[in-house]
Formats: C-alpha cells, structure tokens, sequence
C-alpha cells in the first residue's frame, strides 16, 4: 500500500482497501503532504499545498480524494460526496465516504447562520439558540486569542444535531457509547457537532459546552492534534466559561462532590483509562469524575504561572514532546512526571471539596426517544427520577396544582421537602412555581436559592428565581438569573418571554433594545 493511503487510513481509523496495479505506479508525494497537513489541523499549509496539487495533478484519483478530504472538514458534505465518488475504489472512499453521508443526513433540512469565524447549522425548531450561540463562540474565540494565541483561519462549521444517533453518525462514536456516557459534543475533523440541548433530560450548559469544544479546536491546532485526551479535556474544561469570566478553577458542586467521593475512596479515573475518549468510559458519572480530575490538573499548572505556562506545554507538545514530559517540565521543581502527580493529587485534596449527603450529581442524560422525536422542551416532571417516600407528596401536588388548588399544592410540596431534604431540588422548583403564584416572590426566592447554589446546571430553579426579581420590581437583578436558565433550556418561552419583560423595564440604551427585540421574538416565536 502506497504511503497516501497509510496515511489516510491511520488519520481516520478506516480500513484500508487492496490498492490496484494503477495506483501504485501514480505519484502521489503531494496528496500525502495535503492529508497529513490537515490530520495536523495545519489548514493554511494544507490549503496551499492542495491548490497546488490541484494545478499539478488535476482530477486525479488522489487529488479528488484529496480535495473530498478537505470538504468534509470544511462542512460541504455534498461535495465531499461527489469528490470521493469521483476518486473511485482505488482510494480508502469506503468508510470515510459512510461518515460524510452520516454527516450530511444529521443536517438535513437545517437552517444556517453565519458570524465573522463560525457557520452554524441547526434544526429549525432549534432557531432561537443560534445567535446566543454564535455570540458566545466569538467571545470564547476572542479569549482564547489573549489566552493561547489562538486565531480560527478559516470559518469553523458548527452542526447542533437532533440526537444521540446523529452524534453517534458523524463522530464514529456507537449510539450505546454516546448515551451512556452522556456525550453531548465533539470537536473532530475539523468542525464542532453538538446535541441540542433539546434532547436532554434538563437541557444542559449548551453555551458553556460550545466554548468547550472550541478549546479542543484550539488545542488540537496549536499542537497539530497531538495532545492527548486527558490534556485536551482539562485545558477544555478548565477555559469553557473563558467566554464569560475570567479564568480560574470552577468546578460545579457536582463535580465537586464526584471528586470528593473519588479521593475518598481512593478511586480516581487514571489518565490511561480515559484513551481514547471519555466516552469510551464505563459510565456517565466515570466521564464527570474524570472531567473533575482533568481540569484540576490544568488549574495546578495555571496557579503556577498563568497563560504562559500552558502556553508553553501546548509548544512543547507541538514540537513532539511526551504531553506527561511537557507537563512535568512546565510546573517545574524536578520536571517528572512522579512529583507533578505528587503535587496534583495534594492540589486536589486542598481544595476540600465535600461529600453533600442526599445530593445526586448531575451527569448529562439523554431523554426517551419518543421524546425526542417529539421535539418538546425538556420539562422538570420528565427530568428527576422518583424517591420512595417524597413521591407521594409530589403526586398529590401535582394533582392538587393541576386543579387550581395552589395554596393546597404548596403544603404538599413543603412536606416533600422536610422529607427529601435540600438535595432534591424538585420540591425546590414546586414551591418556587406556587409561592410565585401565590404572589410570595420572597418565599418563591428562598425555596429556589439551595437548588441554585447546589445545582447551577438545571434551568427551572435559575427561571423561578428571576420571575420573582421581575415581581419585586427588580428587573436589572432578573436578567442574570434568567440568562443562566437559558444557557441550559432556551426552548422554554417564559424564559424569553421573563427577559423581555425585564429588557422593556432597563434604561433603554441600544444594547438593552436589541436584547428586549430578541427575546420578544423568541417568546413569539415559541409560542408565547
């Protein structure tokens, strides 16, 4: 087999087919250049060295093998097709031909937008998420300039995808590992694909997860995709929220609480156990452990020199450093990796993170598929399993709510939770939504604040919390409550519908004006 074809079939996983009398005689030096160029998310050298070959070898086997390749990554699906088909079985087509068909069938029917470095594709149902979204990846993008010198070269294609089985097609990952880990994003081959947020049991941190998948993107094209999963995951977790505030460690109390019953029990997920995918782990809450563990690895380096020192390990790393080697370098003392271990491991346990009794820590669950295929907004009666004992309460507030009866509703819900106890944060949601109808905002306020704080990942309690500001006449209070619901389900119009209300009541600058007519479009948009 000729060196192009090695080439391709080890930077896709692919299997390789038996090459013809033909192919090996034709020269193919300059393809080789192009698909190693691109495995390296080199994208300017690579686009130089395939206009050439396009000059020198025109409409050539590997040249249109070459050129598909390149329309994949970009996101021109049918193209890539048509390119592939054109090159014929004398190049690896077969299975790289089955992703780009996966990829093209995931965003059927999509709309797309278009900002200074993204292009966005999503469902239609799904249009409201799309200038949030391209808002949130030109700041991240403009963090990671300052951060890591980052600059996107080309326009980056970012496909919000329906569900688990679509994730599943365009990232060679099985449907069974995407679920049962709670996948929800990738950065691969060039491009950005995301589940909505749509097709999760709570929604989840969709804008926080987008500026995620743009770290891996900057991290894979600093080091020519070289670094390993355990370094890509924690400079990706550590930076996701760079977008928003400054950097730092900001693990969630669910990661924190993971972390502290794995130091507990001395069962830490081992950077090996974590190739080649975090999805590849046993369960959803190995992957959020092992997230934990990642992205306090990263804060130990950062706390020693900032920027700079990651920086630093990304160059060695790009120069063909061991990541472990080029770590252990650039936190210093003897430069092994056994004391950076050492070291990471005390860092860990100084943070004393606590083990919360009766807490559940949230790991992104996928919802049935009927629910799915129905396209309806995550609601919180779907999202918390049952508990023997509190159920009942709930089902008798349920009942009693549904009736008109609110004053009854909330009596149940307040003995639901003396009995479940502030970890559940249901009972938290309830009683913030009868309090509120009741005219109580400051008891509405008070039953939500335990769920906020202990589960920032879920809407309802962040959405409650802000229509009461809005009932106490706090519209400028209101805004950051109801944006954080958003960044977990902006398919919910009285989140929209709340924002507009409290943008009609700020000073009416320009900003302020935009952002009302957004979010009184979203609202009409939903239904609302």
């Amino acid at each position: 087999m000729n060196r192009t074809l090695a080439l391709a079939v080890a930077a896709l996983g692919l299997t390789a087919p038996v090459p013809s009398r033909a192919e090996e005689v034709v020269d193919v030096e300059e393809a080789e250049t192009v698909v190693r160029l691109y495995d390296q998310w080199r994208f300017q050298e690579a686009d130089r060295k395939l206009t050439e070959l396009e000059r020198t070898h025109p409409g050539e086997p590997h040249t249109l093998y070459a050129e598909g390749y390149e329309r994949f990554l970009s996101g021109d699906y049918p193209a890539a097709v048509a390119k592939l088909k054109a090159a014929g079985a004398g190049m690896p087509v077969k299975e790289l031909l089955t992703l780009v068909e996966g990829a093209q069938t995931s965003i059927e029917g999509h709309q797309a937008r278009r900002s200074p470095h993204f292009v966005i594709r999503f469902p239609p149902e799904d249009a409201v998420i799309a200038d949030y979204a391209l808002e949130v990846l030109e700041a991240a993008a403009s963090a990671l300039q300052a951060d890591l010198g980052f600059v996107a070269t080309r326009p980056i294609p970012v496909d919000i995808l329906r569900s688990p089985v679509d994730l599943a097609l365009v990232t060679a990952l099985s449907t069974d590992d995407v679920e049962r880990t709670g996948t929800i994003a990738v950065s691969k081959w060039g491009r950005i694909m995301l589940s909505t947020p749509r097709a999760m049991r709570l929604g989840y941190d969709w804008l926080d997860s987008l500026s995620h998948e743009l770290v891996h993107y900057a991290v894979a094209s600093a080091t020519h995709d070289r670094a390993p999963v355990w370094l890509q995951e924690g400079f990706a977790k550590f930076l996701e929220h760079r977008w928003r505030d400054p950097p730092g460690l900001a693990l969630t109390p669910s990661l924190q609480h993971l972390l502290a019953k794995g130091l507990a029990a001395h069962k830490l997920i081992s950077f090996d156990a974590m190739h080649p995918s975090m999805a590849k782990l046993p369960r959803a809450e190995d992957a959020s452990l092992a997230f934990a563990e990642v992205t306090t690895a990263i804060a130990l380096l950062f706390t020693g020199g900032g920027m700079p020192v990651l920086r630093n390990v990304l160059a060695m790393i790009a120069e063909g450093a061991d990541a472990r080697m080029a770590v252990a370098r650039a936190y210093g003392g003897s430069g092994t990796w056994a004391d950076f271990e050492k070291a990471w491991r005390a860092f860990m346990t100084a943070q004393h993170y606590k083990i919360v009794p009766g807490f559940e820590a949230i790991s992104p669950t996928y919802r049935k598929d009927s629910a799915i295929a129905a396209r309806r907004a995550p609601v919180e009666d779907e999202a918390t399993p049952e508990r023997t004992g509190a159920e009942r309460f709930l089902r008798l507030g349920n009942m009693l709510l549904a009736r008109g009866r609110v004053r009854a509703a909330s009596a149940e819900y307040e003995k639901g939770a003396k009995e479940a106890g502030p970890a559940y944060w249901l009972f938290s949601v309830k009683l913030g939504r009868t309090y509120l109808a009741m005219g109580l905002a400051d008891k509405a306020l008070q039953a939500v604040a335990s769920a906020q704080s202990l589960y920032p990942e879920v809407p309802w309690p962040h959405l409650i919390a802000g229509q009461a500001l809005l009932a106490k006449g706090d519209a400028a209070g209101a805004v950051a409550p109801l944006l954080a619901s958003l960044a977990a389900n902006p398919f919910d119009p009285s989140v929209h519908c709340s924002l507009a209300e409290a943008y009609k009541k700020l000073p009416a600058d320009a900003a302020t004006t935009s952002k009302r007519q957004r979010a009184e479009r979203d609202c009409r948009a939903l239904g609302r």
